[in-house]
């Protein structure tokens, strides 16, 4: 073979190992292209943020509030959120400040219980102006808060009087006549209580002979209203007290002056199950606090993952009759859902 022939035959060689490589690296980088994208895909998709409620809480102090910040701790953990909690301490001023203090850790949305309804006012507007929902956890409310969530007080009160009618209606004994241990005048809903009873038993035939308001929350506070009632009115054969506490000290002071008066309260505290156990408390009427929580949790769940609007609604929370013969069934689903006895 002629020497021009070998290099023509080295050279196409050469031309071919050059086109080989070529598409071979063309292949590599075209294989390798859509690694890239998914790089490129992979920083674009940022993780959301996760959705975190706070909770500003009147006091743990009391069961019922116990009750109603396992409902709302609960209802973040079933719907996997994110959860802060402050207690008020039953301060106004600290209050303000806590609600305030969540706004500026970023919250997605806010219950509050307010020790004062009235003053939560500037703190609810700061939230929503942030694009933070706000809903009331019982109580009360002012401001622009998108829902308070409450017991049916009204129909509450009507329970009671309705029991105590079906107990004195055959009575020879009954003389139509009811007292009332009532609440100050700004607890606004509460109050509905004792509308709710006044209306019923004034629609079955009743007169609410002696009404008072109760001045001191507290036991102590009822066994001193209701000696002022059965002073007023010593012929009275039932009475209706709107708090637990106030119910259970009535009940007591009805035993200490031998009176022969039937005493209905309304909460469900284990104070309140515990009287009508040991038959010094007739019934009473059971809020439902955790459900109240659950619920609050919910209705910031429709707004800020469903888009529903809510603006100053007011959703009423159900509420049960107790009484010496449906407490021990009451107490075990009371126990089961809070982890705690009932009383």
């Amino acid at each position: 073979m002629s020497k021009i022939k070998y290099l023509r035959v080295a050279l196409i060689i050469v031309v071919s190992l050059m086109l080989a490589l070529t598409f071979t690296l063309a292949g590599c980088k075209k294989e390798a292209a859509p690694e890239k994208e998914e790089e490129e895909v992979a920083e674009e998709a940022a993780p959301e943020k996760k959705i975190t409620i706070g909770y500003s809480l009147w006091t743990m102090e009391y069961t019922f509030f116990q009750n109603l910040e396992k409902g709302v701790r609960d209802a973040c953990t079933d719907l996997g959120y994110e959860y802060v909690m402050i207690d008020q301490n039953s301060d106004p001023t600290k209050m303000v400040q806590d609600m305030n203090s969540l706004v500026g850790q970023g919250i997605t949305g806010m219950v509050s219980t307010p020790v004062d309804p009235g003053a939560i006012g500037p703190a609810v507007e700061a939230a929503r102006d942030a694009g933070i929902p706000v809903v009331c956890a019982d109580i009360g409310k002012s401001g622009p808060v998108n829902a308070l969530i409450i017991s049916d007080n009204y129909h509450g009160g009507e329970l009671a009087a309705e029991y105590l009618h079906e107990l004195l209606k055959d009575d020879p004994n009954n003389t139509w006549k009811f007292g009332l241990g009532n609440l100050k005048p700004q607890w606004t809903y509460a109050r509905e209580r004792g509308e709710g009873f006044r209306d019923k038993a004034e629609e079955l035939g009743y007169e609410i002979a002696s009404e008072i308001i109760v001045e001191t929350a507290s036991a102590e506070g009822g066994f001193d209203t209701m000696q002022q009632i059965i002073s007023a009115a010593p012929d009275i054969v039932g009475a209706f007290f709107s708090s637990g506490r106030e119910a259970v000290g009535a009940a007591n002071a009805v035993e200490a002056a031998g009176k022969d008066i039937m005493v209905v309260g309304y909460n469900g505290d284990p104070e309140e199950l515990q009287a009508i156990k040991d038959g010094v408390l007739t019934a009473t009427i059971l809020q439902q606090p955790y459900l109240i929580g659950y619920m609050s949790v919910e209705i910031l769940k429709e707004i800020i993952e469903d888009g529903a609007e809510y603006e100053d609604a007011v959703v009423p929370a159900p509420v049960k009759l107790i009484t010496p013969d449906n407490l021990d069934e009451i107490a075990k689903e009371l126990e089961e859902k809070r982890g705690q006895p009932a009383y």
